[in-house]
C-alpha cells in the first residue's frame, strides 16, 4: 500500500515536472513570438509604404501606421472594415476583383497603378497559408514608385522629346515614321515629309540674341503643334530653327500643297516676345514615299536638298524634291569638295571689271571677281561655287586670298607702270564676324604697305541689318584710315533706312536687276529714283552696275547717276589687260557717249 502511495506521488512529480517544463518551453516560444511579432510590427511601422493584413472575408485584421495615415485616423478604427468602407468608388471593384483572384488561386499578385494626384504605387497581395497550407487571409503592400515613374518620365523626354520645345525629336520621329512607312505598303497610300526651316534665323539671333529665338521657337512648335494634332500629322525638331511635319497618309498629293500653305499661313503672324513683335517666314523641302525614297532617312535627305534649293532660289518658299533637285544637289557636293585645297592648287584668279563715270571719259575704280578653274570640273561659274563657299567656312579663307590678291596687283600695276586704282573687294558675313578680321586686315595692309584710299570694302545688306556695335566700330575704323566701304546691290535685302543713317558708307550700288531695261519698266524707274532719293538724303555716292546698253546708260545719267559698272563700257579683264583699257579710256574711246 505504502508502496503504491509513493509510485503515485512519485509518478504527480514526473508529471508536474514534465507539466513545468513544458510551460518553461511554452514560455520562452510565447515570448519568442511575442518579440517576433512586436520585431514585425515595428518593421512594418517604419516602413513609408502602406501594408495590410485581411482575413477570408475580405475585413482588414491589422494594418500598419503608414496605411492609418493615409486614411488620416488610427489604425484601430480600420480593423473589421472592407474596401468597400474606405476605399475610392472608382477603385473598390479592382481593388475586390484582385483579392478574390488571390484567395482563389493562393498565388501572389503584383500590379502598378496611379491612383490619383499622380501618384504611383507597385502593389503586390498575397495569400495568408498555415502550415497545412489551409487559406486565412491575404496580405498586401504597396510601394509608392512615383519618382520611379517621374525619372523614366524624364529619361523617355530626355530620349525622344527636343530639350526647348518638348515635341518629338528626331530619333523618336525615325522609330515612327518606319512604323508609319510599312502601314503605307499595306494602304498602298504615299507619306510626306515635310522639312521646314525659318528663313534668316541666324541674323534674327545675331540682332536680338538666343533667348528671343528660342521664345520664337517655342512659339513656332505650340502653333505647328495645334495644327499638326487637329489634322492627325506627326511633328518633330531636328534642332536649331528646322522642324519637320509628317503627313502619314496621302492619297492625293494635293494635300501636301495644301499642308505646306497652311502651315505658311500659321506661321506667319507676328512672333510677340517680351513686349516686341517678329516676323519670321519658312521656306520648306518636300521628299515623298514611295517615290524619292524607300526608307525614312533617304525622304529626309530628300527633303533636305529640296529645302537647300528652297533658300537658294528665293527663300520663303515650297519645293517638292525632284532628279533635277537631286542633280543639282550632287553638283553641289562636287564643288564643295573640290573648293578644299583650290588656292593651294592655285586654281583661283581675279578679274577685274572697270567702274566708268557716266560719260565714259574718267576711270572711277574697278571690281575684283573671283573666278575658278579647276581641274576636274573646268572653270565653274561664280554664281555656283560663292554661295557654296558662303555656305561653308571655306568663303573666310577665300576671301582673305582675294584681298590680298587683289592688293598685290594693284601694286605690281604701280611697280610696272607707275600708278594705282581703287579697287573693290567683296567681303562675306563670315569674314567680317571673325575676331581677327581686322587685325588680319590691319597688318596686312602694314605687311604689304598698300595705302588704304586705293581699297573699297563692298558689303551687303544682309551683312548690315544686324548693325552691331562691333562692326560699327570695324568700319569706323577703316573708314578713318582712308578704306571705302559700299553697300552692293541695295534694294535686294532689307532696305532698312536705319544702317543708312548710322553705318559707315561712302557709297550705294544700284543692283543689275534694277538697271536691266529700266528704261521700258516704270516699277523698275520708281525702285531706282527711290534708290537715288535715299543715297543723296544721306550723301552717299551711287554706282549703277550691270548697264549693257546706251538706252539704260542715258536713263540712268539723265537720273544722277555718275559712276557706271557693265558690259557697256567693259567685262570684266584679267589683270594683263587692264593697262591697255586704262589707256582707251585716256584716250578718249568713251568720249561721244551721251
Amino acid at each position: 500500500m505504502l508502496l503504491s502511495v509513493i509510485i503515485a506521488v512519485l509518478l504527480l512529480l514526473v508529471i508536474i515536472l514534465a507539466l513545468a517544463i513544458m510551460y518553461i518551453r511554452l514560455h520562452v516560444k510565447y515570448k519568442k513570438l511575442s518579440r517576433e511579432l512586436y520585431d514585425f510590427k515595428t518593421l512594418c511601422d517604419v516602413i513609408q509604404s502602406p501594408i495590410w493584413f485581411k482575413d477570408k472575408n475580405l475585413k482588414l485584421t491589422w494594418v500598419n501606421q503608414f496605411y492609418a495615415m493615409m486614411y488620416d485616423t488610427d489604425r484601430e478604427s480600420l480593423i473589421g472594415l472592407t474596401d468597400r468602407d474606405i476605399a475610392p468608388k472608382k477603385l473598390v471593384d479592382l481593388y475586390v476583383r484582385d483579392d478574390e483572384y488571390v484567395l482563389a488561386s493562393k498565388k501572389t499578385y503584383k500590379y502598378k497603378e496611379n491612383e490619383k494626384a499622380g501618384l504611383w504605387y507597385e502593389t503586390t497581395k498575397f495569400p495568408l497559408l498555415d502550415k497545412n497550407n489551409n487559406l486565412y487571409g491575404i496580405g498586401g503592400i504597396a510601394f509608392n514608385i512615383t519618382a520611379i515613374k517621374k525619372s523614366e518620365k524624364m529619361l523617355h523626354n530626355l530620349v525622344h522629346n527636343d530639350y526647348l520645345t518638348g515635341i518629338s525629336n528626331r530619333l523618336f520621329l525615325s522609330v515612327e515614321v518606319t512604323k508609319r512607312l510599312a502601314a503605307a505598303d499595306e494602304g498602298h497610300y504615299k507619306l510626306a515629309v515635310i522639312l521646314l526651316d525659318l528663313d534668316n534665323f541666324k541674323d534674327l539671333n545675331d540682332l536680338h540674341g538666343h533667348i528671343v529665338g528660342d521664345e520664337i521657337l517655342k512659339e513656332m512648335a505650340n502653333r505647328l503643334k495645334k495644327y499638326t494634332s487637329e489634322k492627325e500629322l506627326l511633328l518633330g525638331r531636328f534642332g536649331g530653327d528646322e522642324f519637320v511635319v509628317i503627313i502619314p497618309e496621302v492619297y492625293n498629293e494635293q494635300i501636301i500643297k495644301t499642308t505646306c500653305e497652311e502651315i505658311r499661313v500659321i506661321l506667319k503672324d507676328n512672333y510677340q516676345v517680351f513686349g516686341a513683335a517678329f516676323a519670321v517666314e519658312a521656306s520648306m523641302g518636300i521628299g515623298v514615299y514611295p517615290d524619292n525614297s524607300r526608307d525614312y532617312e533617304g525622304l529626309v535627305r530628300h527633303a533636305d536638298m529640296a529645302l537647300f534649293y528652297a533658300k537658294q532660289h528665293g527663300r520663303n518658299s515650297i519645293v517638292q524634291y525632284s532628279d533635277a533637285i537631286g542633280n543639282a544637289n550632287m553638283k553641289r557636293i562636287k564643288i564643295e569638295s573640290r573648293l578644299k585645297g583650290a588656292i593651294e592648287r592655285g586654281e583661283f584668279f581675279l578679274y577685274y571689271q572697270p567702274k566708268l563715270t557716266a560719260d565714259g571719259k574718267q576711270l572711277a575704280g574697278m571690281e575684283s571677281l573671283l573666278r575658278w578653274n579647276n581641274q576636274d570640273l573646268g572653270y565653274v561659274a561664280p554664281g555656283d561655287f560663292i554661295p557654296i563657299a558662303e555656305h561653308s567656312d571655306a568663303i573666310i579663307e577665300i576671301g582673305d586670298w582675294v584681298l590680298r590678291n587683289a592688293m598685290l596687283q594693284n601694286l605690281q600695276w604701280k611697280s610696272k607702270y607707275g600708278e594705282m586704282f581703287s579697287i573693290a573687294v567683296n567681303l562675306s558675313a563670315k569674314q567680317i564676324k571673325q575676331p581677327d578680321f581686322l587685325s588680319k586686315l590691319l597688318n596686312l595692309l602694314d605687311e604689304l604697305n598698300y595705302p588704304p584710299k586705293y581699297l573699297e570694302l563692298e558689303l551687303t545688306e544682309g551683312m548690315l541689318m544686324a548693325n552691331d556695335e562691333h562692326s560699327l566700330k570695324i568700319f569706323e575704323k577703316l573708314r578713318s584710315i582712308g578704306i571705302k566701304v559700299s553697300l552692293d546691290d541695295f534694294g535686294t535685302g532689307y532696305s532698312n533706312l536705319g544702317y543708312l543713317s548710322n553705318f559707315p558708307l561712302d557709297a550705294v550700288k544700284i543692283d543689275r536687276r534694277f538697271v536691266t531695261d529700266i528704261n521700258e519698266i516704270p516699277e523698275k524707274q520708281q525702285i531706282v529714283s527711290a534708290i537715288i532719293q535715299l543715297a543723296n538724303s544721306f550723301n552717299l555716292s551711287l554706282i549703277a552696275e550691270g548697264v549693257e546698253t546706251l538706252s539704260e546708260l542715258n536713263y540712268l545719267q539723265e537720273k544722277g547717276v555718275t559712276v557706271i559698272q557693265g558690259f557697256y563700257f567693259s567685262k570684266p579683264l584679267p589683270a594683263n589687260d587692264i593697262i591697255e583699257f586704262v589707256r582707251s579710256v585716256r584716250e578718249g574711246r568713251y568720249e561721244q557717249v551721251s
